[in-house]
């Protein structure tokens, strides 16, 4: 049986950036460091699917709410080629990253309160 869904036509690094309103070349740094998966022409220019958009609206979420780069690309490698995260990966990610935060806010409360202690 052949799938026949429309083929959604691919996007270089210029349109990806404005779809999703990031620059050019942090779309190129994110493919170079394997957050994102682009396909090469023959000329070896980037191009990009639908997917990847998606993706770069993940990594945008995450960087807004302070996942590291290593964090958000081990993520987005544990799904198959050509899945989008969706609402449950965000909400998994969320989980695992809000126990990091919970850890870190720990850590400077007690930071915090070393301030107010006099010097031995």
């Amino acid at each position: 049986m052949t799938d026949h869904r429309e083929q959604q036509p691919e996007m270089s690094v210029g349109e990806l950036a404005r779809r999703a309103g990031v620059k050019a070349s942090t779309v190129r740094f994110w493919d170079e460091h394997g957050l994102l998966r682009s396909r090469r022409t023959p000329g070896n220019q980037r191009r990009f699917d639908d997917v990847s958009l998606a993706q770069v609206r993940f990594i945008r979420w995450s960087q807004d709410v302070g996942a590291s780069l290593d964090a958000i690309r081990s993520v987005l490698h544990k799904l198959p080629a050509g899945v989008a995260p969706n609402r449950a990966v965000q909400l998994r990610a969320a989980r695992c990253w809000r126990e990091h935060l919970d850890q870190e806010s720990r850590e400077l409360r007690a930071r915090y309160q070393r301030l107010t202690q006099p010097l031995a």
